[in-house]
């Protein structure tokens, strides 16, 4: 008999009065909640395969992010937040908490704020020890995935496949490259202990019941001040335990008492979660465009967004993922890329292959348990678009937010190839399961590794412009408006400078002083009587013709706009490229640089 999420054998308690064949998620939660605990000896930790397989995780997950994270640097909303801390005239930590949390918290988040505030109090405007904090929780979050799952005591080689498939499949790319996402990573974390916290509570008598179910609370409370897309996970979460317990001695425990008792063991986290939700419903400045919103009108918005998700998670990142590698191995092709992706793929074969054993192979094997993961994994995917979903993208920036509905793409691509895998002869079952996991992880390395150059790219891009303004223009005096030309908002789906806030907020740092106006040349720019009108996702910006400069980069000149002659002029004659410069690009996606058969669901902004 071996305690939930410490077995060194991964096999079936000797007290669950229940054949081999039947273990599944149902009977997870039962032995947990009636097997005690048992203490090992600290030698004997570093033989346990639990804790290899922590390892190894780590190990794959600094791997997927070694070759490009000394690259990444600031974009888009990151320079705002730095801004603010910046130039804040007191440089205390609270002082600059204080600066950038009442100047952005639009959604209640103070706890990703005061990190924010923490990091620049480290690192200053160095983004490497920014992505190196992020990396930490990322690597966290995929071994706590997996302490969860053993803690479900799931098959070892199951407890496996699903954080190497959430950590590897393309689908949030974004919350690996932006420190604006960050918060999404430490979320993750944080709900995945929450949810270890809780299963603990589970298993142990009232007095320790409540100390594993506070601290459970409060990391379910940390994680939605942090971020909020993954309290509909914990939710469906705490649903299918409660089912799972009152299954445990079914169909004797349908009874009222019974019901009743093992309702006030889960419904504290529920509660936390509609607490977080309520303040921020009340609140947040942001969701009161929500809340305007008729219900009806509000599940239409949200069924449209899972709709778009679903075909982009399935369809393009899972279905089409083959011909998306051949086009990024075709048009972006990077050696350093694929060798780190091979590796990646040749490890996980090697475990996932070796970690095969017989409660594995009857697990994987059964249509019936791999039933119970596809639906819980589907219904995972929903809960994570439920919550004021963003509008989802292929490979884009907005693709953040599918962080959290990503987990239920990997519970549920493993229990469809669990299910396509009782199909094979058994000789080559685990040949087979550990390949097509394999090459998903591979093929997603690689893709997030092309993904990611553009985002190396796009830094790169930003600091060689900034630079330039700033040795060709020494000074730019308070109220003056600079225009960039010459240089396009994307770099395939990252981010250069696409708007009013990015550049502006990069001049005010780079010259000291925030009274700095700022825009980007594009197609969609046109000169009106009083200034030039740029089309954003908010409406017009207008900037006046006072104080109106351009900087073409491509020139290295800068250009005075004083009136609106002098401008139609400048645009007839200099930037006369500006309709066809970039290629087109789309809201919340930038570039869709490596294409598909699937097409952008999303729309070209009018900006």
């Amino acid at each position: 008999m071996v305690i939930a999420g410490a077995s060194a054998s991964f096999e079936t308690p000797t007290s669950v009065n229940r054949p081999q064949a039947t273990l599944g998620w149902l009977s997870g939660v039962q032995a947990l909640l009636t097997i005690p605990s048992r203490t090992y000896r600290t030698s004997r930790i570093l033989s346990r395969p639990v804790v290899h397989d922590c390892l190894f995780l780590f190990a794959i997950a600094i791997l997927s992010l070694s070759s490009y994270i000394t690259g990444l640097g600031f974009y888009s909303d990151d320079w705002s937040l730095l801004s603010y801390m910046k130039l804040s005239a007191d440089q205390s930590i609270t002082a600059v908490f204080t600066a950038v949390n009442s100047s952005w918290d639009h959604e209640i988040r103070p706890v990703q704020f005061f990190l924010y505030a923490a990091c620049y109090k480290f690192f200053g405007l160095n983004p490497l020890g920014y992505h190196i904090f992020n990396g930490i929780f990322f690597c966290t979050g995929m071994v706590l995935l997996y302490v969860v799952l053993t803690t479900l005591r799931q098959p070892r080689v199951v407890a496996l496949s699903i954080p190497v498939l959430y950590m590897l499949l393309p689908d949030y790319s974004t919350d690996r490259f932006w420190m604006a996402a960050h918060a999404a990573n430490i979320s993750m974390c944080l709900t995945f202990l929450g949810i270890y916290s809780h299963l603990r509570a589970l298993g142990c008598n009232k007095g320790e019941f409540w100390v594993w179910e506070a601290l459970a609370i409060l990391c379910v409370v940390v994680s939605g001040l942090s971020y909020e897309v993954f309290l509909p996970l914990l939710v469906a979460t705490t649903i299918f335990l409660f089912v799972s317990e009152l299954s445990t001695d079914w169909p004797h425990s349908i009874n009222g008492r019974t019901i009743a008792r093992a309702a006030l063991r889960h419904v504290v986290i529920v509660l936390a979660v509609a607490l977080v939700i309520i303040v921020k419903a009340l609140w947040s400045p942001r969701a009161s465009y929500y809340a305007k919103m008729r219900i009806v009108d509000y599940i239409v918005y949200v069924s449209h967004s899972v709709v778009k998700a679903f075909v982009y998670s399935y369809g393009y990142h899972l279905l089409e993922l083959p011909g998306t590698v051949w086009n990024a191995l075709s048009d972006y092709y990077n050696p350093t890329a694929v060798i780190a992706a091979s590796f990646v793929g040749i490890f996980v074969f090697f475990r996932l292959y070796t970690s095969w054993d017989r409660c594995g192979a009857a697990a994987l094997t059964s249509m019936p348990k791999m039933l119970i993961y596809l639906c819980f994994g589907i219904a995972l995917f929903i809960a994570g678009y439920s919550l004021v979903p963003i509008n989802p993208a292929k490979d884009g920036f907005n693709n953040r937010a599918a962080i959290a509905g990503t987990l239920g793409v990997a519970v549920s691509t493993v229990g469809l190839l669990g299910m396509l895998t009782s199909l094979a002869p058994v000789v080559w079952q685990k040949v087979l399961f550990s390949t097509v996991v394999s090459f998903i992880g591979m093929s997603g390395t690689l893709i997030i590794d092309v993904v990611a150059n553009f985002w190396v790219q796009s830094y790169r891009r930003q600091i060689e412009a900034l630079s330039d303004i700033r040795s060709h223009m020494p000074e730019i005096p308070a109220g003056t408006t600079l225009i960039l030309d010459g240089v396009c908002p994307d770099i395939g789906p990252a981010p250069v400078f696409e708007s009013e806030w990015d550049l502006a907020f990069a001049l005010m740092i780079y010259y000291g002083h925030a009274d700095i106006n700022a825009n980007i040349v594009s197609r969609r720019l046109t000169v009106g009587s009083n200034g030039l009108i740029f089309q954003s996702m908010f409406g017009p910006v207008v900037h006046p013709f006072d104080e109106l400069y351009v900087y073409h980069f491509g020139r290295k000149e800068s250009y005075a706009l004083p009136d609106a002659q002098t401008a139609k002029n400048y645009f007839e004659n200099v930037s006369t490229d500006r309709a066809d410069r970039c290629p087109p690009d789309f809201y919340g996606n930038g570039v869709d640089a490596l294409g598909g058969v699937i097409p952008m669901l999303g729309y070209r902004p009018p900006f």
